[in-house]
């Protein structure tokens, strides 16, 4: 396979928006790059789902600067228009419902409007099998972005984006590479990544004391992945090592005003005044259940949490 295969991804049909090629189009091919860099997508029938739309707004504010007027179902939509190495580019798999008048449906107006056409869409398979590959999948994102953002002031950013998220793509595949000291940043940045991702996927974006799930209307998440040992004395960014938790709970923790233990229950510490109304937020957790991911592979490391417990105030 050569970078020949490539081409069809610097003939995409893309208007111009504020002067320069919208980011639209070559944001969605990025995203799908990454997300198949990082084994979230295995075949050229692509989902679309949190995953893919997450990194698609990540992408597009890195090119733009914008994160609210990434509008995916544009892309999402026109991408069919074009061509890829031996047919289309991209061929929306429509409701059976609706398959005989495809051809003739207008524009959704919406992201909801879209997916009541169509929840996935076949990647052309010459691309698909570019995209597998390490190197193909290094060169696309470069001419991707050589192409499209050859003028734009936020081209760094969106480079520095994608190395990291390419970097942590291998991480994400081996989870168990994720411990030992790290010498290079830009490889602690990507394990960093790593980390949050396979922690927020695995707690399924729930907050594992409160259960709050919340994802804003631009994919952005209400909960971040919390070390449990943190990581400058572990070194430790597996999963396992891990907690997702809303940001007032996780300083919580890491302030050792709570922890989970090894019983899979959280303890307060017993410094807080049981009186103090202000302290309520945090004594209604005490005996509650840690919310634990579905897949036990993922589940807390039980050294980790009897670490926890052992460093909560006294």
């Amino acid at each position: 396979m050569t970078d020949e295969t490539l081409k069809s991804l610097t003939a995409l049909r893309v208007g111009r928006s504020r002067g320069r090629l919208a980011a639209n189009k070559p944001c969605l091919l990025l995203a799908i790059i990454c997300e198949i860099q990082n084994g979230h997508i295995n075949t050229p029938t692509v989902a679309i789902d949190d995953r893919l739309l997450a990194r698609y707004f990540d992408l597009y504010e890195a090119a733009t600067g914008d994160r609210q007027s990434a509008n995916p179902h544009l892309p999402l939509w026109h991408l069919k228009g074009d061509q890829g190495v031996s047919g289309a580019l991209w061929d929306p798999v429509f409701d059976s419902s609706i398959a005989h008048v495809a051809n003739s449906l207008g524009q959704p107006k919406s992201l909801k409007g879209l997916k009541a056409l169509f929840t996935q869409a076949v990647l052309d398979s010459a691309l698909f099998s570019a995209f597998q590959n390490k190197q193909m999948a290094h060169n696309a994102s470069a001419l991707i972005v050589a192409h499209y953002f050859a003028e734009d002031p936020q081209q760094h950013a969106l480079n520095t984006y994608l190395a990291n998220a390419l970097e942590s793509g291998d991480y994400e595949k081996h989870p168990d590479s994720l411990v030992g000291k790290v010498k290079e940043t830009h490889q602690q940045q990507a394990r960093s990544a790593a980390f949050r991702t396979l922690v927020l996927e695995a707690y399924d974006y729930r907050c594992a004391a409160t259960r709050l799930r919340f994802i804003t209307p631009d994919y952005r998440y209400l909960v971040e992945a919390a070390h449990l040992i943190p990581f400058s004395e572990s070194y430790d960014d597996r999963p396992t090592n891990g907690l997702a938790l809303t940001p007032n709970l996780h300083w919580a923790m890491d302030n050792r005003l709570i922890a989970p233990g090894p019983d899979h229950k959280w303890h307060v510490s017993p410094t807080l005044d049981d009186f103090m109304p202000d302290n309520a937020w945090l004594q209604q957790l005490h005996g509650q259940a840690v919310v634990l991911p579905r897949a036990k592979r993922w589940q807390p490391d039980q050294q980790a949490l009897a670490w926890r417990m052992d460093h909560l105030l006294r």
